[in-house]
């Protein structure tokens, strides 16, 4: 049986990495000995990070998905403290409000929440 554990990013800055995803997003730092950061939330799943040279870094096909309890509070904050957004947070087709945003090393994040019914 298989059962997922955590995805594995490559980039450039931990402390950059740090910034974004436990300052500014507010997961928790569950491993972080300064070569390696592993976040996580309470479902779970985990994303470790290390840095690596600029060339091992990036993948264009891969998105990754937060869910974040209030999107459009989140975007404000975010936005106060200088994140770039491609447009504001929007309902989609499939239930849920999403917004997108890339990471210091140009990841392609969204940020999304159950759209309130």
């Amino acid at each position: 049986m298989a059962a997922l554990s955590h995805l594995f990013v490559h980039v450039t800055s931990l402390e950059a990495t740090r910034h974004f995803y436990v300052d500014f997003l507010g997961l928790e730092p569950l491993v972080d000995d300064g070569l390696y950061l592993r976040v996580g939330g309470p479902n779970g799943f985990h994303i470790g990070f290390e840095e690596r040279d600029w060339a091992d870094v990036g993948a264009p096909g891969v998105e990754i998905a937060i869910r974040v309890d209030d999107v459009d509070e989140t975007y404000r904050l975010l936005r106060a403290e200088g994140v770039r957004f491609g447009a504001p947070p929007e309902d989609q087709e499939w239930g849920a409000r999403h917004v997108w945003l890339l990471d210091p090393d140009d990841y392609r994040l969204t940020l999304w929440s159950p759209i309130a019914t």
